[in-house]
């Protein structure tokens, strides 16, 4: 069970590092998708998907984190559930936009509503991870 943790905390510890990268670009390409009033893309949905389901993979790897470390130090820690409520809801918003994928929205609508879901499911994660004690936060887990 401790290797299954290990595994998991050094997983969800660069998973981490791979969505705030792409998080990032996200950011920028929806900013300057809205001002700059571009058609909407393939590569704009792919970078969408590639956010949303990064957040989903950190929150499964979460998930198999806190059970494996629950079954060892117990499941009575506030701030493990608080982090996992809110990146749950985190992870839902990022991936919202599948709902909309098949219908027929205008091209500044997409970029819109694709930076409204990457900004709130960001401030969302960001809140989350605030919620952790300080000393684990941003700590790098090495394999």
């Amino acid at each position: 069970m401790e290797t299954l943790m290990s595994l998991a905390r050094v997983l969800h510890s660069w998973t981490r590092w791979a969505f705030l990268i792409v998080a990032a670009i996200a950011l920028v390409m929806f900013v300057l998708g809205l001002l700059q009033r571009q058609p909407w893309s393939k590569r704009a949905h792919t970078i969408l998907n590639a956010y949303g389901s990064l957040l989903g993979l950190q929150w499964l790897f979460g998930v198999i984190l806190l059970i494996t470390y629950g079954s060892i130090a117990g499941f009575n820690q506030r701030h493990f559930w608080e982090h996992l409520a809110i990146q749950t809801v985190a992870m839902i918003v990022a991936n919202v936009h599948h709902a909309w994928r098949r219908r027929e929205l205008a091209d500044s609508v997409r970029w819109r509503n694709g930076l409204i879901v990457i900004v709130v499911s960001l401030a969302l994660a960001i809140v989350g991870i605030v919620l952790l004690p300080v000393a684990i936060q941003w700590r790098f887990y090495l394999p």
